[in-house]
């Protein structure tokens, strides 16, 4: 029979052994008799599929990297590992400085991490605000194998799995003690140092088993300015001021006095900056013009690769009270201390920056005021003061280098705990209850933050020592601000964010009946989510008095009740069908239901021929539907800028109500990140076809091939600030305009950018992998392997972004890994080549993800070469790795810049290239007793 034929091949491939096996689409772990066919075979359940069966090659295509594998990758991350794989997108990493929290996600196809699921043994793993997983919170030296399923899932497991699974197995049936320890560093840069140190111990009985594992890492920094390509980053604030004013709105005196140190603009504006070594001097003549060399480079003042450390406690067992029931139970807790630190804080004053910033008004009689005459933040306040025809706005601009760097501290705890039971009804039935509860709490330490209420107070007219008060000097060069001003002025933030999860499910499997060609098997299954999550920011954030982004509080929940049907139905003996329904019920938007269903068809012994189709969704998270308005600065252009005053007002007819003249004070513009309680799912449907080929004539080796497509609709994302702008000064959309307000000049104060159901992202591509297991030979065994994903089409909203890289992300279209393993006796060796393709890099200032100002340059293909070897010492039970990533310090290429601007942080993307920028060297010594 074709199925006894194709059991024994799946057997002897998963018994091929090594790294390379494990890349085979063919998980390992698969009981089998020696005898053959004649003795029973054991049924496991395989990732894609709740119905547990013999065979493991299945409709849907899935990748597993088993525990060696991991290893010989030199890395201590498993969010790392997984960023490695061709069919994975860009995502979170420590290699975010600004804008990152520690964490490490997972994303593939480019879809975005919060549209992959990731279980641990089969059972949902807890996420964040947002739905993301952080992968860090799972260590891996408790990590038997990991299982990539890369196709929709969301009919089998439910919301989020619309580019796929990851399904993290655990270590089982483990005996002994094992300790386990690594180092590493970058060998040139003597930097960026990595330690972990693990301890598990375990014991199986007649009647139950236990595991415990208990894992430290620390991850030390790289800074910025440590490399080449990342030590430049330009910022139009200065470490001294920059001031603008209106000429007109002065009074005479001070007219003539800036006109004798240079001209204004076309629309009247003054342009100057602080003189270097005016100390305390207060006067007209400590101004100068700005020039283009007037700006501060960041870049050094920022880590390039943050630093943390992780400790970790993983406890897992089983007891068998009957030979048909059995209790299991595991319990995890991770904390993570992480930071990030940016340079110091850019303190930008006037209404050009925002309402946080309008509220400062620098008073006529303050001690360090040249001016004699009071500078408004706030056209109303002005109003209020009787100077509504000639009071004077003006915009200010300083790098408080005095104040120091900004740090962000993280404190995460996230922990997680299961119980179940486990039962057979019969040989062929058997179920599955468990309830799962989670929580994640995370306090974050801001320092270096200022204090808009006290500048506001320190830059009045009666600020003096009898009210406690201390005068701040920002109109001298640097050095002006002294200790006692800073100490004044700034303040430390202390917020808290957490989510809590619970998670109740039951499933029950097994054979209704048989038909000619074979049983069909059954999958049933129920299961209730609860999630709730809260963010509380520090009350002067709330307020809008720190000089960091406004951020709301938020604090929302839900409930989601599901239940689904799996039929594995054999119409012939070479032809499965699996089809499957999950039917949701969802408190805040009601019900949902999706459908899946996979072919399999085999013409041959050696060939598969697979296909699914299927739909998915993704629910809003707590982020999504409830959180607080936040602040942003995106770097953009305001379609009503118009300083020469020749903007054709028929093309734009939304800006007639601007000032003619307004010219654009700041190129950040404030804009207000809005949730929305209304959104709906997203849904999403995904076709693949594939073929599976073990040739019976080359013994050794496995082909595959897969075609995939993916359709998102009604994406949940932001309407966008360009887009809402664009419209409301073409006239297109008015509404849009009432999501604008704008001062007195024109500037843009605020804009609400809210999220929305209606992006529409579709990819396709085709995977490859075929490897290969030589015949023994006197030198040892040797296995090739080789991943590839071409990128046919990765659109958003119509636009391919294929071949081309923004900012941070990157969409190659090819992407691929090559291993070669040796073994021979007690020695090992791995060589993995990672291959990028070429990339178009296009820089822009707008929200969309290519503009007309922006600058497109080829970035060429990009190749890391990983080595080590392994020697186990028998007389100590010792294995001990030494390995080199990056044999050749592979450095990518530096993105052009743009008007003293590029997209990235770091001036390349840190998910698709090597952060190190050097060979990393390590050694990993393990013994077992």
């Amino acid at each position: 029979m074709h199925k006894n034929n194709f059991l024994a091949k799946s057997v002897r491939f998963a018994l091929i052994g090594g790294v390379a096996a494990t890349a085979l689409n063919v998980p390992l772990v698969m009981a089998a008799d020696e005898a053959g066919a004649d003795k029973k075979v054991e049924r496991i359940e395989v990732t894609g599929s709740r119905i547990k069966r013999t065979d493991m090659e299945a409709a849907s295509p899935v990748l597993v990297m088993n525990r060696d594998e991991l290893e010989a990758t030199g890395m201590i991350s498993i969010g790392d590992i997984l960023q490695t794989i061709p069919a994975a997108g860009s995502a979170l990493n420590t290699a975010f400085n600004n804008g990152g929290d520690g964490s490490t996600n997972m994303d593939l196809r480019n879809l975005g991490a919060q549209r992959l699921l990731v279980l641990v043994n089969g059972k949902r793993w807890i996420s964040s605000l947002g739905s993301t997983v952080d992968l860090n919170t799972i260590p891996t030296s408790a990590i038997e194998r990991i299982e990539v399923l890369k196709d929709g899932a969301s009919a089998v497991y439910g919301s989020d799995a619309i580019a796929g699974v990851v399904n993290i197995i655990t270590r089982k049936n483990f005996e002994g003690v094992e300790v386990s320890v690594y180092g590493g560093q970058n060998a040139k840069y003597d930097d960026g140092r990595q330690y972990t140190a693990d301890f598990t111990i375990g014991s199986v009985s007649e009647k139950g088993g236990l595991l415990f594992n208990m894992s430290h890492v620390t991850q030390q920094p790289i800074w910025a300015g440590d490399r080449d390509i990342s030590a430049t980053g330009f910022s139009t604030t200065a470490d001294n001021t920059r001031i603008r004013v209106k000429g007109s709105q002065l009074n005479q005196a001070n007219q003539d006095a800036l006109a004798a140190i240079g001209k204004p603009n076309s629309s009247g504006i003054y342009d100057f900056m602080s003189k270097e070594g005016t100390g305390a001097n207060v006067g007209m003549d400590q101004f100068r013009p700005r020039t283009g060399d007037d700006v501060y480079n960041y870049a050094p003042d920022n880590y390039l690769s943050t630093p943390q450390n992780r400790n970790s406690f993983y406890v897992q067992g089983f007891y068998d009270v009957s030979d048909n029931l059995r209790i299991v139970s595991d319990f995890m807790m991770t904390n993570r201390k992480s930071s990030q630190e940016l340079a110091p804080m850019p303190l930008t004053l006037g209404a050009s920056f925002g309402a946080a910033a309008s509220r400062v008004d620098i008073g006529a009689n303050n001690i360090y005021n040249p001016f004699g005459e009071t500078l408004y933040g706030d056209s109303a306040r002005a109003v209020a003061n009787g100077e509504a025809a000639g009071y004077v706005p003006y915009a200010l601009q300083r790098r408080m280098i005095e104040a120091g760097s900004r740090q962000y501290n993280q404190n995460d705890t996230t922990y997680r705990a299961m119980v179940g039971l486990e039962g057979n009804i019969n040989d062929n039935w058997t179920w599955s209850a468990s309830y799962i509860y989670g929580q994640n709490n995370q306090d974050v330490l801001t320092t270096g933050l200022l204090n808009l209420t006290r500048i506001n107070q320190a830059l009045g007219d009666n600020c003096d020592a009898t009210n406690g008060c201390v005068a701040l000097n920002l109109f001298g060069g640097p050095g002006s601000v002294t200790q006692d001003m800073v100490d004044y002025i700034t303040f430390d933030s202390v917020s808290r964010s957490g989510l809590t999860m619970k998670d109740y499910t039951f499933n029950i499997s097994g054979d209704l009946f048989d038909l000619p060609a074979g049983p069909v098997g059954l999958a049933f299954g129920l299961e209730r989510r609860e999630e709730s999550g809260f963010d509380t920011p520090d009350p002067l954030t709330v307020t809008g008095e720190s000089s960091g982004n406004q951020r709301d509080a938020t604090s929302g929940g839900f409930r989601l009740d599901e239940a689904y049907v799996e039929l594995a139905i054999p119409v012939l003996e070479s032809l499965l069908v699996t089809p499957a329904i999950r039917v949701s019920d969802h408190d805040a938007y009601g019900n949902n239901t999706t459908g899946k269903v996979g072919a399999e068809f085999r013409p041959m012994d050696d060939m598969l021929l697979r296909g699914t189709w299927a739909q998915g969704y993704r629910a809003p998270s707590i982020s999504d539907l409830y959180a607080g308005s936040a602040d942003s600065y995106p770097t953009w252009q305001d379609p009503c800028n118009n300083p020469t005053g020749a903007l054709d007002l028929t093309e734009f007819p939304g800006c007639a109500a601007v000032p003619v003249g307004y010219n654009q004070a700041n190129t950040q513009i404030r804009i207000s990140q809005v949730s929305s309680p209304d959104l709906k799912p997203e849904t999403s449907e995904s076709y693949t076809f594939g073929t599976v080929y073990n040739p019976t004539w080359l013994d050794g080796a496995e082909f595959t091939l897969d075609y995939y497509n993916i359709k998102v609709e009604d994406a949940i994302g932001r309407y966008g600030h360009g887009r809402i702008a664009r419209e409301c000064a073409t006239g297109s959309n008015p509404d849009s305009c009432n999501y604008i307000d704008r001062d007195s000049l024109g500037n843009i104060v605020d804009l609400r950018n809210f999220l929305q159901n209606a992006g529409t992202y579709e990819v396709e591509g085709i995977d490859f992998f075929t490897a290969y297991r030589f015949p023994e030979t006197s030198f040892g065994s040797f296995k090739a392997s080789l991943d590839l994903a071409y990128v046919l089409g990765n659109k958003f909203d119509g636009e391919d972004r294929a071949g081309i890289q923004y900012g941070d992300g990157g969409f190659p279209e090819l992407k691929g890994s090559l291993n070669v393993d040796w073994a021979m006796g007690d020695w090992d060796a791995h060589w993995k080549t990672r291959y990028v393709g070429p990339m178009d890099n296009t820089l822009h200032v707008d929200d969309g993800y290519v503009t007309d100002d922006g600058i497109t340059e080829r970035f060429d293909a990009y190749m890391v070469h990983n080595i080590s070897v392994g020697y186990n010492i028998d007389a100590y039970n010792t294995k001990v790795s030494l390995g080199i990533n990056n044999l050749f310090a592979k450095k990518p290429q530096a993105e052009g810049v743009n008007n003293n601007f590029a997209v990235s942080s770091n001036n390349f993307s840190v998910t698709e290239y090597d952060v190190n920028m050097d060979r990393f060297i390590y050694l990993r010594a393990t013994t077992k007793f």
